[in-house]
């Protein structure tokens, strides 16, 4: 639990899955945290937490989307319907400040991650903040200046060092 979100009261569902894997998921009020912990897996793995193979320093988000991609495939969703994605008009002006270099490379990115996905404009939005924000540690200090009144009213009182 993040400093942000640590001094909301804990709604958690633990979850035992199959392989020794651990998920936990903590319901915030709108918004979900999931924790998974796994071993190594005979097969191996690789995902948001790294590949598992004892080297930190292959396991920066960078290399990370170079290796699996920043989205997951349809044939590799767990569940079949996607979710109605909305891109907020604050997320809107968040973008407007991506550096212009870096949003016309997300822009090159993503159109070639959401080939062939018929992905909707809100999708490539998001997918373009992600590039812009994703790897941006101080992305949500950054989000606070752009948080509607409904959104930060959701959140409650904010930690301001985050």
């Amino acid at each position: 639990v993040d400093e942000a979100a640590s001094q909301f009261d804990r709604h958690m569902v633990h979850i035992d899955l199959p392989e020794g894997i651990h998920m936990t998921v903590y319901r915030w009020t709108n918004y979900l945290d999931l924790k998974i912990e796994s071993p190594q897996l005979s097969g191996g793995q690789d995902g948001s937490c790294g590949n598992y193979n004892g080297d930190a320093s292959d396991d920066t988000t960078q290399a990370i989307f170079q290796r699996i991609g920043a989205r997951v495939s349809d044939s590799e969703l767990l569940f079949p319907d996607k979710p109605l994605l909305e891109f907020t008009s604050e997320e809107a002006d968040m973008l407007n400040t991506c550096d212009p270099v870096k949003l016309d490379s997300a822009k090159i990115l993503c159109d070639k991650e959401l080939a062939g996905t018929e992905a909707t404009a809100s999708e490539m939005k998001g997918c373009m903040f992600d590039e812009c924000f994703g790897m941006n540690e101080h992305a949500l200090r950054t989000a606070k200046n752009y948080a509607s009144p409904e959104d930060r009213a959701a959140a409650g009182q904010m930690s301001s060092t985050a």
